[in-house]
């Protein structure tokens, strides 16, 4: 079915797997006993015209606002640094295109709080004087978001996932001179299979279970720093799996994407900093292709 259909190939682009893009210079571990708290406003957007056998074609964007506040604060384990926080989405959603137009589908906007995220980094190995260190990081994104499994028919707009995932990561940073730097870092991200997707009083009369096979990405940024209060960046990803299925339906199509990102991180005094990136596709071979993604974030250390 129509409905069916583009909620497998809509719905996963959106809702089921986000790269943990890390911004430049990341992997320096800040001194212990220091506390953060940010705000963040993003906008992300996708666009895809969708084959449905016998039944055409739908094109579509859908654009994905969201807020997002966190707070983290470092510390050490066993003489090395840790650090740590929570973060908390406000997610926004609209449609556009002929996806948005057909009223079989029954489209509206969704909004509401999403998936609350926890996460912990260690650095096991740190050399300061030479600018070099390794991270390892773990994240896990609780269930906590709106859902509701009448919003998965046709496009899933629902801001939570009604399911576990966890991430692990690594990474490393390089000082290469007293204003360039480098990093890599490389994550997996595991999902619980959502037993609610569609629920048992819409189309089958039967629960649906969906299944989210592992999404991996790679990174790799490059850094300037100008001068102490500003420092310029350029990013290079690719973000790879999440295959889906509906139980009893065929996997659909993996993210095969290839990204680049700019930044800029300005410090406006000795507590606050701003950063500002822009990431856009140099390839995706994707379902729904991510267009752009803009985000801006404040941060106050204290």
């Amino acid at each position: 079915m129509l409905c069916q259909a583009l909620a497998l190939v809509f719905g996963l682009a959106i809702s089921n797997a986000h790269a943990l893009d890390l911004a430049p210079r990341t992997g320096v571990p800040p001194p212990p006993g220091v506390s953060a708290a940010s705000i963040s406003v993003a906008h992300r957007s996708f666009e895809g015209t969708v084959a449905i056998g016998d039944l055409g074609s739908a094109s579509g964007r859908v654009d994905r606002q969201n807020v997002s506040l966190r707070y983290g604060r470092s510390g050490e384990l066993s003489n090395r640094p840790v650090y740590t926080y929570i973060n908390l989405p406000l997610v926004d959603f609209d449609v556009g295109g002929s996806v948005a137009r057909n009223e079989a589908l029954a489209l509206a906007p969704d909004q509401g709080v999403g998936d609350i995220a926890v996460a912990a980094a260690i650095w096991p190995y740190t050399n300061r004087e030479a600018g070099r260190f390794l991270g390892v990081a773990g994240y896990l994104v609780l269930p906590t978001g709106e859902y509701d499994s009448k919003r998965t028919v046709g496009l899933n707009l629902n801001p939570g996932n009604n399911r576990f995932a966890a991430i692990i990561q690594t990474g490393w940073h390089q000082e290469l001179s007293d204003r360039w730097a480098w990093s890599i870092a490389a994550d997996v991200m595991f999902f619980e299979d959502n037993d609610e997707y569609i629920g048992d009083d819409v189309i089958t009369k039967v629960p649906s279970r969906f299944e989210v096979k592992p999404y991996a990405s790679y990174q790799s940024a490059l850094s300037y720093q100008a001068n102490s209060a500003l420092t310029l960046a350029m990013s290079y990803y690719v973000d790879r799996g999440a295959e889906s299925r509906n139980v009893g339906s065929e996997w659909g199509s993996a993210i095969n994407r290839e990204r680049y990102g700019l930044w800029a991180l300005m410090t406006l005094s000795a507590r606050t900093q701003l950063n500002l990136s822009y990431k856009s596709t140099i390839d995706d071979a994707s379902g729904l292709e991510l267009k752009e993604n803009v985000q801006l974030r404040l941060i106050r250390f204290f």
